[in-house]
C-alpha cells in the first residue's frame, strides 16, 4: 500500500530544488516545438520524482518526457507536472508548483500539489479528504466556501494564456471579484481552501497533468471539476491535451458557470 507521505517527501524534494533554480538570476531556457519555454528546473523537478517513483514499478506520465504510449493498457499509472506555472516562474510571480497524481483505472487515487514558494502543499487520497500543510503552521482539513451566488463569486483565471473566449466570458459577469494567477495547480489550491470559488479555462491548451492531482484535491475538499460540457475528466487516455476544457468550482456555482459558457459557447450543450 503506497503511503501518501512519502508520495510528499519526493515533491517537496522536488520543489526545494527548483527553488533554488528560481534563486538564479539567468536559469537556463530552453524552447519546446510549440515554442513554449521550459528551463532546467523543470528536468531538475522531472529527474528528481522520476528516480522516486519508480521504484513503485507504474508507468509515469510526464509533461517534459515522450510519451510511449506504453502506458494505456496499466491501471495505475503516475502523471506529474514537475514544473506547473513555467512563464511565472520565469516572471518571478512565485506561482508555480510541483504536481503528483496516482491514477487507478483512469481515475485520480491520489493527489500532491506543492507551491514551493510559500511551503504549502495540498494532498488528498480518494475517499480520505484533502489538507493542507503550512510552513510550520497546524495541517488543516480542506473545505470549499459557501459561496452560492456566481455574482457573489471570487473568480480565478489564467495569467499568462487567457484567451478571447475568456475574456468575453469575463466581460459578461456581473462580478468583478476576479483574480489572474499562475499555475492550475494554485488556482485549484485557492478553491479548495474556500479563498476562491471558480475556474474556468476555455482553451484546449491544458493537459492531463495541469488537472489530476489537483482534481482530486478539489473533490475530497467538496468541489467540482468537470469539462465545459459538464462531463468528467477520464485520465490514462491516449490524447494529451483537455480538449473540452476546464470548470473547477465549491460545486454551488458550478451549474451556473455552465450555464454563463453556454450562452457565448451556443454550439457547446450540457453533459447529461
Amino acid at each position: 500500500m503506497i503511503k501518501i507521505e512519502k508520495v510528499i517527501d519526493l515533491v517537496k524534494n522536488a520543489g526545494e530544488a527548483v527553488l533554488k533554480v528560481y534563486s538564479k538570476q539567468n536559469p537556463r531556457i530552453y524552447h519546446k516545438k510549440d515554442s513554449s519555454p521550459v528551463t532546467e528546473a523543470d528536468y531538475l523537478s522531472e529527474k528528481i520524482l522520476f528516480s522516486g517513483l519508480q521504484i513503485y514499478g507504474w508507468r509515469i506520465l510526464s509533461e517534459e518526457t515522450k510519451d510511449d504510449l506504453s502506458r494505456l493498457n496499466k491501471e495505475k499509472i503516475w502523471i506529474i507536472d514537475p514544473l506547473d506555472g513555467t512563464r511565472d516562474f520565469l516572471n518571478k510571480t512565485g506561482e508555480f508548483s510541483v504536481m503528483v497524481a496516482l491514477v487507478d483505472k483512469r481515475k485520480p487515487f491520489l493527489g500532491v500539489v506543492y507551491k514551493p514558494v510559500d511551503d504549502k502543499i495540498y494532498f488528498a487520497v480518494k475517499g480520505e479528504g484533502a489538507f493542507l500543510k503550512e510552513k510550520d503552521k497546524a495541517l488543516k482539513r480542506l473545505k470549499v466556501s459557501e459561496i452560492s451566488s456566481l455574482s457573489e463569486a471570487r473568480l480565478v483565471f489564467t495569467r499568462s494564456h487567457l484567451n478571447e473566449m475568456e475574456k468575453k466570458f469575463i466581460q459578461n459577469l456581473k462580478t468583478r471579484r476576479i483574480t489572474f494567477m499562475g499555475s492550475v495547480g494554485v488556482k485549484l489550491g485557492e478553491i479548495a481552501e474556500g479563498k476562491a470559488d471558480g475556474y474556468i479555462s476555455i482553451s484546449n491548451k491544458t493537459s492531463q497533468w495541469d488537472i489530476c492531482a489537483p482534481e482530486i484535491i478539489l473533490k475530497e475538499a467538496g468541489g467540482v471539476v468537470t469539462d465545459l460540457s459538464g462531463g468528467e475528466f477520464i485520465y490514462n487516455r491516449k490524447e494529451i491535451n483537455n480538449d473540452n476544457g476546464i470548470v473547477a468550482s465549491n460545486g454551488k456555482i458550478h451549474f451556473q458557470m455552465l450555464k454563463k459558457l453556454h450562452q457565448i459557447l451556443p454550439e457547446r450543450r450540457e453533459h447529461k
